[in-house]
């Protein structure tokens, strides 16, 4: 059964449910996609795990980002962003596969390049958008890794 036709049937209006849509799309949440060494992920941002804080010029910001499926298994991508505004200085990036059970690999300000393309607040919420690049370290192995993510969030503004 397509959602329309369920939409019909239990008389909810169509039009009123497209015209929500760009409303859900404006909350909290995103997307994360790049690639690990070879391996290319696309994660989605988790909303009740990601947030930001404004305090003046000093953010505090981070999110948890998963990819459940695809050939590397479950992925989680935890990445934290610090510092004064427009150019925080600390961060790190976590990225953690399920098969690899405490084996992370790690990032921070050492070892990656953070670029900003915004980073605007209004009615609660704070748009989140830059690239990250540079290696992260750890793994099975103690290896060390390349890494690209561009990041697209959507982060809930506590008080």
């Amino acid at each position: 059964m397509t959602i329309l036709s369920a939409m019909q049937r239990t008389g909810i209006p169509v039009l009123a449910c497209l015209l929500a849509l760009p409303a859900l799309a404006d909350g909290p949440g995103g997307l994360v996609t790049g690639s690990f060494g070879d391996q290319p992920l696309e994660l989605t941002i988790a909303p009740e795990l990601s947030d930001v804080t404004i305090i003046g010029n000093y953010a505090d910001a981070s999110f948890l980002a998963a990819q459940m499926e695809g050939a590397q298994g479950p992925v989680n991508l935890i990445l934290t962003i610090n510092g004064d505004l427009p150019a925080p200085g600390e961060m790190e990036l976590m990225i953690a596969f399920a098969r690899d059970m405490g084996r992370n690999w790690i990032g921070d300000q050492d070892s990656l390049t953070l670029a900003l393309d915004d980073f605007a607040a209004g009615d609660g919420i704070v748009a989140l958008k830059g690239t990250i690049t540079g290696q992260v370290s750890g793994g099975p192995g103690s290896e060390t890794r390349p890494v690209t993510f561009s990041f697209d969030a959507r982060l809930e503004e506590l008080d």
